[in-house]
């Protein structure tokens, strides 16, 4: 999987380290001691960190994957949007990736498949993805009252079977995936910053309420429509369910940097997309080309 490359240093400085031993006189630890103590200090750290998972120390949102027929003609349509350098798997299934500034969309692909949003996923901070199996961490989440979705990654179902997956918020650009080559030698349509929130539909908007503050603790704000969830500099938002459709994320939202209406809806009309006030405040709406709603907003 993608994300940025950014990456956390201790930039601590080596040495100066004294124990005072025989009343007056000090020994400095040598680097080979220093570097054993203080990796023994971090492993401790992050273990007792993640003996509780509960609720979600998140980072926001991470990433959305979407089932498309092609996944080549999703990923060159977003990349001319978002960002032309794409990225795919270097064997296996041909999943197609495509950065969102800190964020990114996983595009796999489903032979006659009606296109759709499979998962969601979620930053956690220190989130070690082998302990997700620990009998500590479904003990966890069994008396939370959830469940952990079948598969090999670890991922939560909500009331309406809609997944969530988490990673660790530092997890970078996977070895799996190599350089697709650029989608056209055209700059992006918008500079994206991230996401900024993602809409669930669901059908019962007090039940999946709750499910969700086990996860990310009480609601940010509400109204008569929505339930909103903050996740560090993003948001998870509730709806119901339109008649006669099925519980699923709706739609997301991207920041954009330097966003101007005017200017990004005169951008997407060169590319043939169609743009329109989205529901949200000073949003712009438009549909991909499996008619998924994406909205961009300022960043």
């Amino acid at each position: 999987m993608l994300r940025a490359t950014n990456q956390l240093y201790d930039d601590t400085e080596l040495g100066g380290i004294q124990m005072m031993q025989n009343g007056n006189r000090g020994t400095e630890l040598s680097r080979r001691e220093w570097m054993l103590t203080a990796a023994g200090l971090l492993i401790a750290t992050r273990a007792a960190g993640q003996s509780k998972l509960l609720p979600l120390n998140s980072s926001g949102l991470d990433h959305l994957s979407i089932t498309v027929p092609d996944a080549v003609a999703a990923a060159t349509f977003y990349g001319k949007i978002f960002d032309p350098q794409v990225f795919h798997e270097r064997t296996g299934v041909q999943r197609y990736y495509v950065r969102i500034g800190s964020a990114y969309l996983a595009l796999g692909p489903q032979a006659n498949a009606t296109p759709f949003i499979d998962h969601i996923a979620a930053g956690v901070t220190d989130f070690v993805e082998a302990d997700f199996g620990k009998p500590e961490i479904k003990t966890q989440i069994t008396d939370a009252g959830l469940a952990a979705a079948g598969g090999a990654l670890p991922m939560l179902s909500d009331p309406d079977n809609l997944r969530l997956q988490l990673v660790n918020t530092t997890h970078g650009l996977f070895d799996t995936l190599m350089p697709g080559g650029r989608v056209t030698i055209q700059p992006p349509a918008l500079t994206p910053m991230g996401l900024d929130h993602i809409m669930v539909s669901v059908t019962d908007v007090e039940k999946s309420a709750a499910h969700y503050r086990k996860l990310f603790g009480p609601e940010a704000s509400r109204d008569k429509q929505r339930v909103w969830f903050k996740l560090a500099d993003t948001k998870l938002g509730l709806e119901a369910v339109a008649p006669g459709q099925k519980p699923r994320f709706s739609h997301y939202c991207v920041k954009v940097a330097g966003f101007d209406p005017k200017t990004a809806t005169a951008k997407l009309a060169k590319l043939g997309v169609k743009a329109e006030t989205g529901n949200e405040k000073n949003t712009l709406r438009f549909r991909d080309l499996y008619n998924l709603s994406v909205e961009a907003i300022a960043g």
